[in-house]
């Protein structure tokens, strides 16, 4: 048992490795194509690779109907809800400095597993040291958030109210923490295939919403290899890695080590998006990072 449970938390990590890169990446994307049509292609490739391996590993499709039903009612919505609203809050971010806080806000989902394994699993937690570390991160968005709302004298208001944009993020944040949480109280024994059905459901969605954009479409190389990249690894391997984590490994844990994906989402964006080195938004993902760590502590110092 504690061997499956220390792989299936590694799996945790590398998808946190790989989630790293998925908002300059999915900026990249949208840029190409547009906000609802990578996103479909994205989210519809990524499923449709999952689907295939799922269905060649249990030679046929009949896994479907022995699916978990309640794992599909409680966590389908929640993933494929997810999923738009990180994707759209990337998209019509209104610069690519925006984009990177609107990822920043997404990534306050460790802080929101935290919370949810009190509500939901009955965890314990020293309240205190728990709004300290959510004040923390939330501060960590603000500053990153005073890049584009007038500076630093402006900080005290630069997420009331929020800009459309980082304001998707905090709810995508709020959805994936109940998600996580309920996959783990919810387990479904072939995770591969429900995100892959998850996935591709979210790609009809948005393939259908933007409809009237396809003939606008414009391919090239760059674009077509970040959207490969995109659907492959984060958004179907990663997400295949966080089921299975969050279903047998330390959840816990995972949310907290989770915390190092602002910093590096950050610093990977500054470079692959090439807006410069902004340390309003290193500090600011550095700030998210710690208050998750502080919400860690507070869960660790009550158990």
């Amino acid at each position: 048992m504690r061997r499956r449970s220390f792989a299936a938390t590694a799996l945790g990590i590398t998808a946190i490795l790989l989630w790293s890169a998925s908002v300059p990446g999915a900026r990249l994307a949208v840029e190409g194509f547009g906000i609802f049509q990578a996103s479909a292609v994205i989210l519809a490739l990524g499923g449709l690779f999952l689907l295939a391996l799922t269905s060649i590993r249990m030679r046929g499709v009949g896994w479907i109907g022995r699916l978990s039903r309640k794992h599909v009612i409680c966590c389908a919505p929640l993933f494929v809800g997810y999923m738009v609203l990180l994707y759209m809050s990337v998209g019509i971010a209104g610069s690519r400095e925006e984009a990177l806080v609107a990822g920043l806000a997404n990534y306050l989902w460790p802080t929101s597993i935290l919370i949810f394994s009190i509500l939901i699993l009955k965890q314990r937690a020293r309240g205190s040291m728990l709004a300290t570390g959510i004040v923390v991160a939330l501060s960590g968005v603000a500053l990153a958030a005073s890049l584009s709302s007038g500076g630093l004298h402006r900080l005290g208001t630069a997420l009331w109210p929020p800009p459309l944009a980082i304001g998707l993020g905090f709810l995508a944040a709020i959805l994936w923490g109940l998600y996580s949480v309920l996959a783990h109280k919810h387990p479904e024994r072939n995770p591969a295939g429900a995100i892959g059905l998850y996935l591709l459901t979210g790609g009809v969605i948005l393939a259908a919403v933007g409809a009237d954009g396809w003939q606008d479409v414009r391919w090239d190389l760059a674009s077509a290899i970040a959207v490969g990249c995109m659907a492959l690894l984060p958004n179907s391997l990663a997400y295949w890695f966080w089921a299975v984590a969050v279903r047998d490994g330390n959840v816990p844990a995972l949310g907290a080590l989770a915390n190092l994906i602002p910093v590096l989402s950050a610093a990977i964006g500054t470079v692959v998006l090439g807006t410069g080195l902004r340390w309003e938004i290193l500090l600011g993902g550095t700030l998210v990072a710690g208050g998750a760590a502080l919400s860690h502590a507070a869960f660790r110092r009550s158990s």
